[in-house]
């Protein structure tokens, strides 16, 4: 089944014209502050050699911290888009009928399973997060959920990344903050994967590119990050950006959706001077709560935003345009606000076209994980699978001959042997909504909350750690975390220390 309905349109053709047309005079006109310049020590020159880079492509640069991009820079860049975008194929929609979902965020906070209470996420938090999803059939993981907060803080991505791999049957994607410690999560990866360097080294499990901190900076740390990955492991420079409208960018829509593509299209200059690649679309752009300060996932204003992105990219890259959103809340607990959220906005995502899915087991815009939070996100991937699935029409399905034997009887088809048959695919039989009468349900009245915790105690103490390292390779584990804790140290006093 496709569900047939078209992707919905937050913006006309003229109207992304307009966007377009602005965000190529803003990168034209607004410089990129580059920070963090190299001062002859220890660092490798990085932000010294994209300048270089940039330069050579057009570039001005201006105090060595400004990067103007040049009316003749852009107007390349947009030509070499253009001809990209003719090159293309014709796309028509074509939404597969099975979902993909993921447990992800990177919350510094827990919301505890017995209580719901919010407290500081921890190793063990992380380590029992690994072994539910490992017993989870068709979970996926595209982020570690917990960054334990009960390690030194400057190597929290790598005791990340470790505790995974100690706790899973493969390691599962973690970012890498610090260039520092680049060599570090090589080491890990490829000890996770049977010593097979080559594979990391082509394809490596973390995440370690550059970001914009918007607007229109680009710290040497970022930096430094990107390179380094690129000089290390030969992958191309990613530069991505999270704008958020009403803080970093007007708080109007259309005016975030202009300040993020300027700049996507000067990120886009970049990866042409650095790797001659044009990169395409490298934005996700979201949203303050002006009444608190807070940036946020959810809510009507993000799916448009979300969707604005989508057909801004779309209409000047080329591809096909899908709905944005997915099971995102600003909730702090699991309940009636977490559930609302993470439906209508899975709802509008799935009739969209969109069948690949993050956030489950997040909460308060993936600042907090939730192990309750993960079991009410799994049955709502559930409902929606269900009816990805749609009718199957065929004689058996039909069940002409059934009906002309039972029908004359009466009502007696749950004793049919069709029905015992085809009742588990036919119907949807979730695991924690509860469709007892009344009467029976005061008798235990067990809400859906109350069996989702009981779920997640459940795995919790009963799910098996996978990890196929051996005692002296979980060893090695540990001396590489240690060996990182030691170069952060040293780099912080002033000293140094051996790499791993």
């Amino acid at each position: 089944m496709k569900l047939r309905s078209l992707c919905p349109e937050a913006l006309s053709y003229e109207e992304l014209d307009q966007i377009a047309e602005a965000s190529v005079r803003v990168a034209k006109r607004v410089p990129l502050r580059v920070g963090g310049a190299s001062e002859g020590g220890r660092e490798d020159n990085y932000t010294d050699q994209l300048l270089a880079a940039l330069r050579d492509f057009g570039c001005e640069i201006r105090d060595n911290e400004y990067v103007i991009f040049t009316d003749a820079v852009i107007d390349r860049l947009m030509e070499t888009i253009a001809t990209h975008k003719a090159g293309m194929p014709l796309e028509f929609p074509d939404y597969p009928s099975k979902l993909s979902y993921s447990a992800s965020g990177q919350g510094l906070w827990c919301c505890d399973i017995e209580d719901d209470s919010t407290r500081a996420a921890t190793t063990q938090d992380l380590a029992d997060l690994s072994r539910v999803v490992d017993a989870i059939d068709g979970l996926g993981r595209s982020h570690p959920t917990f960054l334990p907060q009960d390690v030194p803080i400057g190597i929290v991505d790598v005791h990340a990344f470790a505790t995974i791999i100690l706790n899973s049957s493969v390691p599962y994607r973690v970012s890498l903050y610090n260039a520092d410690l680049l060599e570090h999560f090589i080491e890990l990866d490829t000890l996770a994967r049977g010593g097979d360097r080559d594979a990391v080294m082509a394809n490596p499990t973390f995440a370690s590119k550059a970001w914009f901190n918007t607007p229109f900076m680009l710290t040497g740390e970022n930096i430094a990050i990107g390179m380094k990955t690129r000089e290390i492991m030969g992958s191309p420079l990613t530069v991505s950006t999270m704008p958020l409208a009403g803080a970093a960018t007007p708080v109007t829509l259309a005016g975030c959706l202009a300040h993020a593509t300027a700049e996507v299209l000067q990120s886009n200059v970049i990866s042409m001077a650095i790797d001659d690649r044009l990169m395409g679309w490298t934005a996700g752009p979201l949203t303050i709560d002006p009444r608190t300060g807070a940036h946020t996932q959810s809510g009507p204003a993000v799916l448009l935003l979300l969707l604005g992105a989508k057909q801004v990219c779309c209409h000047i890259f080329g591809g096909q345009v899908t709905a944005g959103g997915g099971p995102t809340t600003a909730a702090k607990v699991p309940g009636a606000q977490s559930m609302m959220e993470k439906s209508l906005e899975t709802a509008w995502a799935v009739m969209g076209g969109m069948r690949s899915f993050g956030s489950l087991g997040t909460l308060a815009v993936a600042d907090t994980g939730s192990m309750v939070q993960l079991m009410l996100d799994l049955e709502i991937m559930s409902h929606f699978q269900r009816l990805l699935d749609g009718i199957e029409v065929s004689a058996e399905t039909i069940a002409e001959e059934v009906i002309a034997e039972v029908a004359p009887r009466g009502a007696y088809f749950l004793g049919h042997d069709h029905t015992a048959e085809h009742f588990r695919t036919e119907l949807w039989l979730p695991e924690l909504v509860d469709s007892q009468v009344p009467m029976a349900w005061v008798q235990n009245p067990v809400t859906m909350l109350d069996s989702a915790r009981d779920k997640a105690r459940r795995l919790v103490a009963t799910a098996e750690n996978k990890c196929p390292l051996s005692d002296e390779q979980r060893r090695q584990v540990a001396a590489i975390v240690e060996d990182a804790r030691l170069v952060v140290e040293a780099k912080a006093s002033g000293g140094t220390a051996p790499s791993a």
